[in-house]
């Protein structure tokens, strides 16, 4: 009975040992589960700025001739092309060489044939003079010869004034860039085909294509930053409208907007480039894109004081594709609003700023 005893005081006090362990441990769990802080959200700011914001229309398009820049060069006269000084894509400064020319075989021949009525002309008109003084012709014959005689040199002089003759250089008559050379060395030309096409230097254009539902945003006038889309690095050029093309392009199916250029803008035939079109613009409160989040049927934003993130509820006016006009109460410019993270956030919750990167 004693041993039974024995062991029964110290089951006993085994099991209250343990039952007072247990609680022990129970009280630091929780003492250790009430010193520990609530979840703390890490996030980007940036600061609420107020200022101008801008709305712009992006379009794409090409470095063009502007109206009346080409010029085509060509001669009154079936020619034969002897030499050719110029290549496609070339600039040439006025009173540059561009080919030499001659008169074609037919061309020769028909300049000849003047020559010779010029001669006959004369040796009519003075025989008509000495029968005239024999009383063997009349006043009608004589006045018939001298008009065929004029008809004769008007043609010569015609002919030579055309350039008509000897070989002869063709020079630029504006500055400019060579286009196109339309001719090959020793072939006939044709009277006015074209020989060579120049573009007059500073008479380019840029050619937009505007979608057809921003057409009626955009007036003549309007300025537009331009910038050469393979050289992004190059500072941009401003140009203003010219012309709006009122249909749409079968092509492209855009609108075509046509933008003069300042006689400095060093851009090239045929690049491509892109012009922002400024379409409205608002002073206020604005903040980025992403610091805007949908809120049911308006929108809401963090700001933070004291490390608590702050939810407010804001009106948003007009955007871009980097930022946006916001209006609501509490808010100030200057203010840090969460751009970074803000899905996670509530009302109150604890956050720690990180820096951008």
């Amino acid at each position: 009975m004693r041993w039974g005893r024995i062991i029964a005081i110290i089951v006993i006090f085994v099991v209250i040992l343990a039952v007072a362990v247990w609680r022990l441990r129970q009280a630091e769990v929780a003492k250790t589960t009430a010193e520990m802080p609530g979840p703390v959200a890490q996030v980007q700011t940036a600061p609420i700025r107020q200022g101008v914001l801008t709305e712009q229309i992006t379009a794409y398009g090409l470095v063009t001739p502007a109206p009346g820049a080409l010029q085509t060069v060509s001669v009154p006269f079936e020619s034969q092309v002897m030499q050719i000084m110029v290549s496609n894509g070339q600039k040439v400064s006025k009173g540059n060489d561009l080919l030499e020319i001659k008169s074609s075989p037919d061309t020769a021949l028909q300049l000849e044939q003047a020559v010779q009525a010029l001669d006959l002309a004369r040796q009519s008109l003075q025989f008509v003079e000495r029968k005239f003084e024999l009383k063997l012709a009349t006043n009608d014959q004589v006045l018939q010869a001298k008009q065929a005689l004029q008809q004769a040199q008007l043609r010569l002089e015609s002919m030579k004034k055309r350039g008509i003759g000897a070989p002869r250089i063709i020079h630029a008559d504006v500055g400019g860039l060579i286009t196109k050379v339309f001719v090959q060395e020793g072939a006939i030309v044709p009277a006015g085909n074209p020989l060579v096409e120049i573009v007059a230097q500073n008479r380019l254009e840029v050619r937009l294509g505007v979608e057809p539902d921003d057409i009626n945003r955009v007036a003549p006038n309007q300025p537009v930053s331009l910038t050469r889309v393979n050289v992004p690095k190059a500072p941009a050029v401003t140009g203003h409208i010219r012309k709006i093309s009122y249909g749409v392009d079968p092509a492209t199916r855009l609108v075509d907007v046509f933008v003069t250029l300042p006689t400095t803008a060093d851009l090239l035939l045929g690049e491509s480039t892109s012009g922002a079109i400024a379409v409205a613009s608002v002073q206020g409160l604005i903040v980025p894109h992403s610091a805007v989040l949908p809120e049911g049927q308006g929108y809401s934003l963090f700001t933070i004081k004291d490390n608590l993130a702050v939810k407010h509820l804001v009106q948003v006016g007009l955007r871009n594709d980097k930022e946006v006009e916001i209006k609501g109460a509490g808010l100030r410019a200057g203010e840090p609003v969460v751009m970074l993270g803000n899905y996670e956030l509530k009302n109150g919750m604890a956050v720690k700023v990180e820096a951008a990167p």
